[in-house]
């Protein structure tokens, strides 16, 4: 039995490892993506060879036996390759892909196997059984592939690599000497914990507070000495007065001497702070000069290559693009642009959403790329750049078959988002921009893909809470381009500062149009809502504090004239009513942690010179908040005695049927039951039902031919269908579109979430 410094000992090894295990790991996917193409050199084998070997033997040093086990056999895999007696297919790159993405889980998991590691052994040992035969094909498929969509967060903390003991000699692929693959770094690079830079950063941030103080202290002196200054220039007068009317001669010595000695004091008191003054700003402008190159030097350290967030795009490519049938070659450039370590994080969703869209919508599979004429492998890329001070550029561009601005018209009169007339009204360019509004969609079906109005929303607010925007541009046939503008670095921006009902708040100088006074004789009201016209522009006139919640002062007066600042993102601009607009500063954003997260319209709070913590506003929700003011609420419908939806869920499994009715009927709705096809087809032909949740393998009627019959009843051509279904292959989706249903859900990603989101969008 180990003892307690033993077991630290341990401990300390395993999170050493997770960091080592994860850039083998991430030479292992690269070098396989590089091995699929003809003209891959000889050396990408032999590091995917050395990465395996080595990670096998941190897995021993570690006793973690099932991840040494499955690297023991893809070692054996490799070394095959390498003396040219095993050639894997495209299926087989698949498996060994999706053996390292069971490796990556059993990382994660602390080394444990859920049973796709052994899984996965079997399947290669099955290979190298037959590896004779140089032509072999690896079998089609093994363990369930890993979520990709995401890429892989780096560890909280990080400490420099310990010395990981060579594996024995004699073990089976061994083949020259050791030398770790996959590691280029320089000896005077040293690992630190990612959490102890964001520190470092903060504190270097926070001395920015720091020389607020001072300028604040500057300010408190200058009037200190101008009051000085006045009291001085009053004493003279008062004693010129004196003088010149005799009455000097009349006061008591003891009275004169006062006054004297009186003015002198006042005098010196003036040239004191007149000397503090001068000293007082002499330092601050040196210390900002300090700061401000301390504040450099700590940014520079938390400044990543934009590499470090592409590095997984390569793969996530690949396997979306083998899962919808299509052929796509991936690449990026600008990969040595650094940025801000928060912003490659915030841009992470975002950015993958842009990639499974453009990979979904965008790039055609091959037999239709043919047919237009087009290579039957299509082109995705992603370019970073450096276009300005302070400020980076990512385009994303496909050469498939572009937006269609007149299916994103049609889909906003559909979903209600516009009326006809306005719909007509849009240029082209504006009809393209509204892909980014929230429910909005083109795909004629939902899936875990795609489908449901809320990625490109996403992608728009994340671009923006960041202090980015986006835009696009598509043609027909030709392709589409997504252009984010984001600054480099998240760490200070200007804020313009607000008073409101007591209460200071900063809003984002980036988000702000302009401030302006309005009279009250000036705001018209417009399809009820209150606006008023700035710049010859019509906006929504809001008041700030009825939109924060907060309490009205009961002593506030009425005024003819009102301070309004403008402010929103993209062409969502509103007119935000406040009591003062008091100035402009560089401010220093800290984040709200735990429960405050998220705050809605609230972005984090900065602390003036004056030290008062003051909230700093999020445009993009206060934008949204002000717009829907007169959105009529769901709950309000269901006050209204409105009777709940009728869901029909048509399910052979007795299990899965009481799930999903357990689920659905916890939502509100009135949930109805089939074991199959007919039976379900039946109860449609009896009573009202507003919504269809069918799996696809039942006996007798099928949900594909349950969806079929269902959209060729005139009666029930527009009752919403949702497959849940455990088919998940490009052909059953496909299917699932030609017999019409609205959704497809797989069962394997099953999330209940997910589901209501789909029921209430399609009711």
């Amino acid at each position: 039995m180990m003892n307690l410094t033993e077991k630290e000992f341990l401990e300390e090894l395993r999170r050493d490892f997770i960091l080592e295990a994860e850039e083998y790991l991430q030479t292992i996917t690269a070098g396989l993506l590089d091995l699929e193409r003809p003209d891959s050199p000889p050396r990408v084998l032999e590091e995917v060879f050395r990465a395996a070997h080595s990670l096998k033997g941190a897995a021993q040093a570690v006793r973690m036996p099932a991840i040494s086990g499955l690297c023991q056999v893809l070692e054996s895999v490799f070394s095959a390759m390498k003396k040219g007696v095993l050639h894997p297919s495209t299926e087989g790159f698949d498996i060994l892909q999706r053996s390292v993405d069971v490796l990556s889980a059993m990382v994660s998991a602390g080394g444990e196997d859920d049973g796709r590691g052994t899984e996965a052994r079997k399947v290669l040992e099955t290979v190298l059984s037959d590896e004779g035969s140089p032509g072999s094909l690896f079998p089609p498929f093994i363990p369930h592939r890993q979520e990709t969509a995401g890429i892989r967060a780096e560890t909280a903390e990080e400490k420099a690599l310990p010395q990981i003991p060579p594996p024995a000699s004699g073990e089976q692929g061994r083949e020259g000497p050791e030398q770790p693959a996959g590691r280029g770094t320089p000896r005077e690079t040293v690992r630190i914990g990612a959490d102890k830079l964001d520190g470092l950063l903060l504190r270097a941030e926070e001395m920015i507070s720091l020389n607020q103080v001072l300028d604040v202290r500057l300010g408190e002196i200058r009037e200190l000495r101008h009051l000085l200054a006045e009291w001085l220039a009053e004493w003279r007068r008062t004693e010129n007065v004196l003088k010149k009317t005799g009455e000097d001669k009349r006061l008591p010595p003891r009275a004169a001497e006062f006054f004297t000695a009186g003015r002198n004091r006042l005098r010196e008191a003036w040239e004191q702070a007149a000397f503090m003054e001068r000293s007082l700003a002499d330092n601050g402008r040196t210390s900002g000069i300090l700061v401000e190159d301390l504040l450099e030097e700590a940014r520079s350290v938390l400044m990543l290559p934009f590499s470090s967030l592409l590095q997984g795009f390569p793969k996530i490519v690949r396997d979306l693009a083998r899962d919808l049938l299509k052929d796509v070659e991936f690449s990026a450039e600008g990969g040595d642009v650094e940025v801000d370590k928060r912003i490659l994080e915030g841009l992470k969703d975002p950015l993958v959403h842009l990639v499974r869209n453009a990979l979904d919508h965008g790039i055609e599979r091959p037999e239709e790329r043919r047919a237009g004429g087009k290579p039957e492998k299509g082109r995705l890329s992603i370019a970073v750049s450096s276009v300005e001070r302070g400020r980076v550029e990512i385009t994303l561009s496909d050469d498939g078959k572009g937006i269609d601005p007149e299916r994103l018209r049609a889909s906003a009169m559909k979903s209600g988002l516009l009326e006809a007339e306005e719909v007509r009204a849009l240029t082209d360019e504006e009809a393209l921009m509204l892909i980014f509004q929230s429910g909005l969609s083109t795909s004629p079906i939902i899936t875990d893909i795609s489908g449901r109005g809320l990625g490109m929303a996403i992608v728009r607010e994340g671009v923006e809470s960041l202090g980015g925007k986006i835009s696009l541009s598509s043609l027909p046939e030709k392709g589409t381009r997504f252009t984010l503008s984001l600054p480099v670095t998240l760490a200070t921006f200007r804020g313009v500062i607000v008073r409101e009902w007591g209460q200071q708040f900063v809003i984002p100088t980036a988000c702000v149009r302009r401030a302006a006074r309005v009279r009250r004789s000036d705001i018209r009201t417009v399809e009820n809502r209150e606006t008023v016209s700035l710049d010859g522009m019509p906006h929504a006139l809001v008041r700030l504090g009825s939109l924060l919640g907060m309490a009205e002062p009961a002593d506030r007066t009425e005024k003819d004239v009102l301070p309004v600042v403008a402010a929103g993102t993209g062409d969502s601009i509103v007119a935000f009513v406040v009591d003062g607009v008091l100035n402009e500063q560089e401010v220093l954003l800290k984040p709200l942690g735990g429960i405050l997260k998220r705050v809605r319209n609230v972005g984090g709070v900065t602390v003036l010179g004056s030290g008062k913590v003051v909230p700093v506003l999020h445009c993009g929700d206060l934008v949204k908040s002000a717009l829907k003011g007169t959105v009529r609420s769901l709950s309000a419908q269901g006050e209204a005695g409105e009777a709940p939806p009728a869901v029909l869920v048509a399910e052979d499994s007795i299990t899965s049927r009481a799930l999903l009715k357990n689920i659905l009927t916890a939502a509100g709705y009135a949930v109805h039951t089939a074991a199959d096809g007919q039976e379900a087809w039946e109860t449609l032909s009896r009573g009202e039902i507003s919504l269809v949740v069918s799996d696809v393998e039942m006996p007798g009627m099928n949900g594909f031919e349950l969806t079929s019959k269902i959209r060729s009843e005139e009666r029930l051509s527009d009752l919403p269908v949702i497959l849940v279904t455990s088919l998940e292959s490009a052909e059953d989706r496909e299917r699932g579109v030609v017999a019409g249903a609205d959704a497809y859900i797989v069962k394997s990603g099953f999330d209940q979430g997910a589901l209501l989101d789909v029921i209430r969008r399609l009711l």
